[in-house]
């Protein structure tokens, strides 16, 4: 009889191990699931209008013809303008009062949001009924249908131009936008676009809420079918030429002489800003023994250039006499400049040369290596710096001959500056229009960038203390920190010959080194900005080249270093002779993280932290009936442990195929500076089994020191 009721315990115990190990499995596959995990405390509900008095929803699919802000109910505080092709997340309403109760100054915000999947047989669920739990699967785990995260970036003038990116939600202050004229168009869209760019105009700027709170309605054969639909759409508001009357009263507003133009190819128009008087614009090419390249970029402007006003400075840092005397024989078929100035490489002192010798009013800053194809990329780039709020203005960089994308605008991710669709072919739109539209972004490349002579001169131009790479996005960081806009004109094409003139540093060990000391540079100078970028989102910002959801490490969360340890002291370690040390383990990465220096919030200092990495398992057992622990031993046998951060590693299951339940044997392990006392540590994983007594111990012949 005790034998089975043990058996039973011990089948209920096996069983509760696997549900837990393959809920957890699933989670780390599916990355957004496990930011849902993370981030969430609470599961979608249906939507409860009547929850504040103060406000009142509002569908946009109503605002026609007839609507009107100012009929609305007088006691409405704040309207929320939210689709009817969705749900709207539980915490929607209590967040946007929330927000503007906290923010007096803003009178309009905006939320992320994601996407619902629908089964093909739900494909007609609207309204209220689509608002209703559909199946005891959904009622279980509503997140499992939430996909495609569209993570909206903060205030962004330019962006908004180009489309609606509010999307499917935001909220009003009612009372600041109960006068502001109404289109009345039968087109609902129109109304609310024209609607945003008004009301975006009063001087006051926009709010972002940085949570998910609306969950649109998408219905495909699969997952993947909808994911690669949405990955590419470009059918948004105020996309496409049935909206460019709107925008051309707005720049009657706004006093612009501008017009719309479309893009055949695209459907997409795209605006151009008019300088009158076609001031002067000044081309800064750095350059050394780079003849023939540089020939072909200064023949291209002249041959694929309408601004009819221009002039080219090269700045040669001691180029051979050969180069010299070829550049003096080309200067005679095509005028330029030559700044002859023999000095050690520094592309931020050489461009900073050139700017102080310009005439013009606009400079731009322009890789020797690139190549001009279309006639409109001067006039377009120097209008879009022509606008009062934008600092720099970058293009949309093509690799030679081709539609592959070699650069669209700076990202700054939590592996350090960079830039996402690199060789993604250009044919097609990514994510949300991120190679299509005008995008206000942190930073633009130096490769190709024009800003205003005098926005240049009074930033002090680039920081010659980096004097190879991170120069052209500490000059964006110090704009944005101004207040002004970085922007990318995804419109304005040229070709760029990458790393003729310097090689890719990620090849060489000496100029990968000096890029990481550049980027400590970079960070030391603009610790807010550390992994930090506003215009992408915390979701989205990865070191990965396309704009998919990763969750990040602990150690990578901002308010991870303002979290409490989990670090516990233990029992000291049985006798060696008693271990079962069945465990197998592989360290791939221990000890300190080097750079620290980025600050809160609240603007204390984050703490360095030690990092413990790799991946473990027991061999012939089922590893889902584990649980594992770091153990670190001190050189008098004290002991702390550490419940494992377990990671999913397709590729050990890979390497493992008959071992059981191996894909979750990764782990990621971090304790922060001051958690233990300094001294040398023994690091040991421990094993036990849920069904049974059973521990394992093993050496991981690993020591970690504490500073």
């Amino acid at each position: 009889m005790f034998g089975k009721i043990k058996d039973a315990i011990q089948g209920r115990l096996y069983k509760n191990c696997i549900e837990e190990y393959h809920r957890e499995l699933r989670y780390q596959t599916d990355p957004y699931l496990l930011w849902i995990k993370e981030n969430e405390q609470s599961s979608v509900l249906d939507t409860k209008e009547e929850s504040d008095p103060s406000l009142e929803v509002v569908y946009m699919e109503t605002c026609g013809r007839n609507f009107s802000l100012a009929a609305m109910d007088h006691e409405k505080e704040y309207v929320v303008f939210v689709s009817s092709e969705g749900r709207v997340a539980e915490s929607a309403f209590h967040e946007m009062i929330q927000y503007f109760e906290t923010h007096k100054d803003v009178n309009i915000v905006y939320a992320d949001e994601d996407v619902w999947m629908l089964g093909q047989g739900t494909a007609s669920e609207k309204g209220d009924k689509a608002q209703k739990k559909g199946s005891e699967s959904e009622e279980n785990d509503e997140s499992a249908h939430r996909i495609f995260p569209w993570t909206k970036p903060m205030w962004s003038p330019d962006t908004l131009f180009s489309f609606f990116y509010f999307g499917n939600i935001f909220a009003v202050r009612k009372s600041a936008y109960t006068e502001l004229e109404w289109l009345g168009d039968e087109d609902y869209r129109k109304n609310i676009y024209d609607f945003a760019l008004k009301a975006t105009e009063r001087g006051k700027r926009p709010g972002h809420i940085e949570k998910i709170l609306f969950h649109a309605y998408k219905t495909g054969d699969s997952r993947s079918a909808i994911e690669e639909s949405l990955m590419h759409a470009t059918d948004f508001i105020g996309v496409g030429s049935d909206y460019d009357f709107i925008r051309e009263r707005a720049f009657a507003r706004r006093g612009l002489h501008a017009r719309m133009v479309p893009d055949d190819k695209t459907g997409i128009s795209y605006p151009i800003y008019d300088l009158v008087d076609k001031p002067l614009v000044s081309i800064v090419i750095p350059s050394k023994d780079n003849l023939e390249v540089l020939k072909q970029c200064i023949r291209s402007i002249y041959e694929h250039t309408d601004y009819p006003n221009f002039e080219i400075l090269v700045v040669d840092n001691g180029s051979t006499a050969r180069v010299r005397i070829g550049l003096e024989n080309f200067r005679q078929e095509f005028p330029f400049h030559y700044l002859y100035m023999p000095m050690e490489f520094n592309f931020s002192h050489m461009c900073n040369t050139g700017a102080k010798e310009a005439k013009g009013e606009y400079i731009l800053l322009l890789n020797d290596d690139m190549e001009a194809v279309e006639d409109s990329w001067l006039t377009r780039m120097a209008g879009q710096a022509s606008l009062k709020h934008v600092g720099a203005v970058g293009a949309k960089l093509l690799y030679p001959n081709s539609s592959l994308i070699q650069h669209a605008g700076v990202n700054n991710t939590v592996s350090g500056p960079g830039h996402k669709l690199k060789q993604f072919d250009d044919s097609v739109s990514y994510y949300y229009g991120r190679n299509r539209f005008i995008y206000d972004m942190i930073g633009v490349t130096a490769a190709c960038l024009l800003m205003r002579r005098d926005y240049y001169l009074a930033m002090g131009g680039l920081y010659e203390g980096l004097a190879v790479a991170y120069n052209d996005v500490d000059l964006c960081f110090r704009l944005c920190g101004k207040g002004l806009y970085n922007v990318l004109r995804n419109d304005v094409v040229l070709y760029h010959h990458e790393s003729l003139s310097r090689g890719d540093d990620l090849q060489d060990e000496d100029k990968l080194r000096r890029l990481m000391a550049e980027k400590n540079v970079l960070y030391k100078r603009h610790p807010k900005f550390y992994r930090k970028d506003p215009f992408i989102g915390t979701l989205l910002n990865s070191g990965d080249p396309d704009y998919s959801c990763r969750w990040l490490e602990g150690y990578e969360l901002v308010n991870i270093f303002d979290s409490d340890n989990i670090l516990t002291e233990a029992k000291k370690l049985p006798e060696l002779a008693s271990m079962n040390q069945a465990i197998k383990i592989v360290v791939e990465d221990c000890g300190r993280e080097n750079f620290v220096k980025a600050v809160t919030k609240n603007g204390q200092k984050k703490k360095a932290y030690y990092l413990m990495k790799g991946w473990a398992y027991v061999p012939g057992a089922d590893n889902a009936r584990y649980k594992f622990k770091i153990l670190l031993v001190n050189g008098s046998g004290r002991v702390w442990e550490l419940p494992v951060q377990k990671r999913y590693r397709k590729d050990v299951a890979a390497i493992l195929p008959d071992e059981t339940n191996v894909e979750m044997t990764g782990f990621c392990n971090w304790i922060f500076e001051g958690a233990l006392p300094a001294g040398t540590y023994d690091l040991w994983m421990t094993a036990k089994d849920g069904c049974s007594r059973q521990r394992l111990y093993r050496s991981m012949e690993k020591q970690l020191v504490i500073e």
